[in-house]
C-alpha cells in the first residue's frame, strides 16, 4: 500500500544535472518508470519548496526534493535461476513457469536480470523462442539449438500454438459472458510505452474470452489470443472497461495489488510427422 508519510532528502554525486524523473528511478528503483512519472504528474513532488510538474526537469546537487506519497513498490527481480521454475525439460525443450517482474530477454544497455541470461548460465547455449511481458508469468519455452526451431517458427506463424491465459478483473465492466475482441492496435502517439486501440492501420487483434467466476467484487476470465500483438491481452480488457488488476501501465494505480494479475497458464504444441503434440502447464499463482 501506499506509504501516506512524506520521504525527504538531498540530491548528492550527481556527476551532472540530471532529470528529475530518472534521479528518482536511480534512488528507488522499486517503484518503476509509470509509477514515477505519475508521481511527478500528480504534482506531488517539490524541489526546493516548489512543486514540480516536469518529468524532465534537471536537478542538481544539493537540491531538496519532498516526496507527499511514496508509490507501491515492485519487487525485485530473481538475480538466480530457480529450478523450481522448470515445469518440464526435454531433449530439445525447456518450458519454464516465468515469475512476473522478471524480464524474458536482457534490454539494451541495462544489466537487469532477465530469463534468458539466468537460464543460459543455468543450461547452456539455448534459445528464447518466444516472450512475455516482464509482469505476466506462465508458461515460457526455452528451445536447444536444432530442429525443434524451425518447427516452432513455422507453428507460430500459422498459429498453430494453442495458448492460455489467465486474468483477474474488477467489476463492473462491458464484459460478455463469454466473446471475442476484434480490434486494431497501434503505438499511442502520447506513450511511446504503450500501445492504444486504432480505428486505421495498426494491426489486427483477435482474442477469445469467457468469464470463469465472480467473487468479491471481481472476475476471473480465460482469454485465448488468437494473434499476438503488442500488450494485446492487457488492453483488449482495458477497452472494455475491465483492465487487468495490477496493471501499471492500462489501468488504474494498483494500490495493495503487487503484481499484474494475467498468467500464461497453458501452452500446446501442435503434433507434424517429426514432433508429437505437446502441452505445458504452469499452475496459478496466489491471489487468482
Amino acid at each position: 500500500m501506499a506509504e501516506s508519510i512524506k520521504t525527504v532528502f538531498t540530491a548528492r554525486s550527481l556527476a551532472k544535472p540530471t532529470r528529475l524523473d530518472r534521479m528518482l528511478r536511480d534512488q528507488f528503483p522499486l517503484w518503476g518508470r509509470q509509477a514515477v512519472k505519475r508521481l511527478i504528474a500528480a504534482g506531488k513532488v517539490q524541489l526546493n519548496g516548489r512543486v514540480v510538474w516536469l518529468a524532465s526537469w534537471e536537478v542538481q546537487n544539493g537540491d531538496r526534493l519532498e516526496i507527499a506519497s511514496a508509490p507501491s513498490p515492485k519487487a525485485p527481480p530473481p538475480d538466480t535461476f530457480d529450478d523450481a521454475w522448470v515445469i518440464a525439460q526435454e531433449a530439445d525443450v525447456i518450458a519454464i513457469n516465468k515469475p512476473a517482474g522478471l524480464l524474458c530477454e536482457p534490454k539494451r544497455f541495462s544489466r537487469t536480470p532477465n530469463l534468458l541470461d539466468l537460464a543460459s548460465a543455468r543450461f547452456g547455449k539455448i534459445v528464447l523462442f518466444h516472450r512475455l511481458d516482464r509482469d505476466t508469468s506462465g508458461v515460457v519455452l526455452l528451445t536447444r539449438p536444432g530442429e525443434i526451431n524451425k518447427y516452432l517458427d513455422a507453428a507460430f506463424k500459422s498459429h498453430a500454438i494453442f495458448k492460455e491465459y489467465v486474468a483477474v478483473v474488477a467489476m463492473p465492466n462491458r464484459l460478455e459472458p463469454e466473446g471475442i475482441i476484434d480490434v486494431r492496435l497501434g503505438p499511442d502517439p502520447g506513450r511511446r510505452d504503450r500501445m492504444t486501440v486504432v480505428q486505421r492501420g495498426g494491426q489486427r487483434a483477435v482474442t477469445r474470452y469467457s468469464i470463469e467466476s465472480e467473487s468479491n467484487g471481481r472476475q476471473r476470465v480465460r482469454l485465448w489470443p488468437q494473434t499476438g500483438r503488442t500488450h494485446q491481452l492487457r488492453l483488449h480488457l482495458a477497452h472494455l472497461s475491465a483492465p487487468i488488476l495490477g496493471d501499471r501501465l492500462y489501468g488504474p494505480r494498483p494500490g495493495e495489488i503487487q503484481r499484474l494479475l494475467l498468467h500464461a497458464e497453458r501452452l500446446e504444441l501442435p503434433a507434424t510427422e517429426e514432433f508429437p503434440a505437446r502441452s505445458f502447464t504452469a499452475p496459478l499463482p496466489n491471489g487468482f
